[in-house]
């Protein structure tokens, strides 16, 4: 990745130096773009400890937005070459059908249970990024070919984020959970603002289903279909090694909403582990949780079937409005978080050179509604003499609970600015820088949770 961005460099002045040779025009259809995040700052600075005191090894724990876009270039490669492929064939439409739809499933369930980077790993490096931010070293289990499970943890390094951190120990809970709500949410948004035909749309569906999977044990516990505990969480204690072979939680939603009523509660309160080698009972018993606590994750689980709720989960990219020029399309996210849950409703326009996604967020704890609108407006062309750009600015303003505690009514403002500048080197390649700045508060695949900016560099390309 850092070769192909000082490629893009060169690219840059080359172009320069032959500024009498005519400029390359961009794709005039997008049918693929991947991000290539080379560097993320301060968030490789701030794990350095965790990954050795090596910068290069922080590679090992990307970002939220790092494993997000490494995850989404895997699939939008997939379908976008499974596409180029099935038009290219000169078969029966039948066998067509069987190569393109058969290779799509292959490739998903490999991505997911076979090798690294599909969303099953993503969620994990979502869960590691928040413990590297803490000094913690884990592992994804996609990179062990032991069959280990345990992310190398220890209880009594648990112990210490909660400490340190509630809410950010809560947030580690459910992070995983996030991560597949935030690919589906990009996945879905390129789907529309890039007007693509092939069946990227599908890993977008997928995972919701993985993420309402997640969500909705209260649901599965209350149809009567079969006990969680007896089902899932005894046999994880019986089959538990050391700690550091272990799984972070058993049922994320549970532990999250165990954690989300007791954030001053000490790790160690959870129990003793079952084998009485004095450790902590990592996984929380749905049996453990109050009437009050299983009726409000009964009510998040259901809340997230709302992530369902969109054209673009089932293929429909966009819709004419009129004779307007402009085409729409809308969605609804749902996502469990540090202090509750956001319930987001997206309208999505486009109209060239115009592509905006406006948000509503309604941000809510315990019994208390806190708002927040956003805009963006992505991928704006500007040209600077013979300079090509793209421009794609994002505001968000709005508050949320006081230090993201989950009884509070008391607000506390919310605001973010993002700015991304891609520059055409090349037709297909598009170096960037990625700024962003917020106050205290939750945004989703953002690292902090206290005020932060962070600058990003990468590599786009296009084609």
């Amino acid at each position: 990745m850092f070769l192909i961005f000082c490629l893009s460099a060169a690219g840059v002045l080359c172009a320069q130096e032959t500024a009498e040779e005519p400029a390359q025009e961009q794709p005039a259809k997008v049918e693929l773009k991947i991000d290539l995040p080379v560097f993320d700052l301060p968030y490789q600075a701030h794990i350095t400890d965790s990954m050795g005191y090596d910068f290069f090894h922080t590679y090992g724990s990307p970002g939220m937005n790092q494993s997000l876009s490494l995850t989404m270039g895997v699939y939008s490669s997939m379908h976008y070459g499974l596409k180029k492929l099935n038009d290219s064939l000169d078969l029966a439409p039948a066998w067509k059908n069987v190569i393109y739809y058969g290779g799509t499933a292959a490739g998903i369930l490999g991505f997911a249970y076979i090798f690294p980077f599909g969303y099953p790993w993503m969620k994990q490096e979502f869960t590691r990024s928040l413990l590297s931010r803490y000094g913690i070293n884990s592992n994804n289990i996609y990179y062990d070919i032991t069959g280990s499970t345990g992310l190398g943890v220890t209880d009594d390094q648990l112990s210490y984020l909660k400490a340190a951190a509630p809410a950010d120990f809560i947030r580690l809970n459910i992070s995983g959970a996030e991560g597949y709500n935030f690919f589906s949410e990009r996945m879905a948004r390129n789907y529309f603002f890039y007007d693509l035909d092939d069946l990227s749309f599908a890993p977008a569906l997928i995972s919701a289903f993985l993420n309402l999977g997640m969500v909705g044990p209260a649901i599965i516990q209350e149809s009567g279909f079969f006990d969680i505990d007896a089902q899932f969480v005894e046999p994880m204690y019986k089959n538990d090694r050391d700690q550091t072979d272990r799984f972070l939680n058993n049922n994320d939603a549970v532990n999250w909403v165990y954690e989300l009523f007791r954030p001053d509660e000490l790790y160690a309160a959870r129990g003793e582990h079952p084998s009485g080698d004095g450790s902590v009972a990592r996984y929380i018993r749905f049996a453990q949780l109050t009437g009050e606590e299983k009726k409000y994750l009964l009510t998040q689980g259901w809340l997230g079937y709302l992530n369902f709720v969109s054209p673009l989960m089932f293929g429909f990219s966009s819709f004419s409005l009129g004779n307007s020029g402009f085409a729409g399309n809308f969605a609804f996210r749902h996502y469990l978080t540090s202090f509750g849950a956001d319930i987001a409703a997206q309208v999505f326009l486009k109209r060239r050179p115009f592509n905006m996604a406006f948000t509503l967020h309604n941000y809510m704890n315990y019994q208390n509604y806190f708002p927040a609108v956003e805009a963006e407006l992505v991928d704006f062309p500007l040209a600077i003499g013979k300079l090509d750009f793209f421009l794609s600015p994002r505001v968000l303003i709005g508050m949320q609970p006081t230090d993201q505690t989950f009884k509070t009514a008391s607000p506390e403002f919310l605001g973010l600015f993002g700015l991304r500048v891609d520059f055409m080197a090349h037709k297909n390649i598009f170096p960037y820088i990625d700024f962003t700045v917020k106050t205290n508060g939750w945004v989703a695949g953002n690292e902090y949770l206290d005020a932060n900016a962070s600058v990003r560099l990468g590599v786009s390309m296009r084609f």
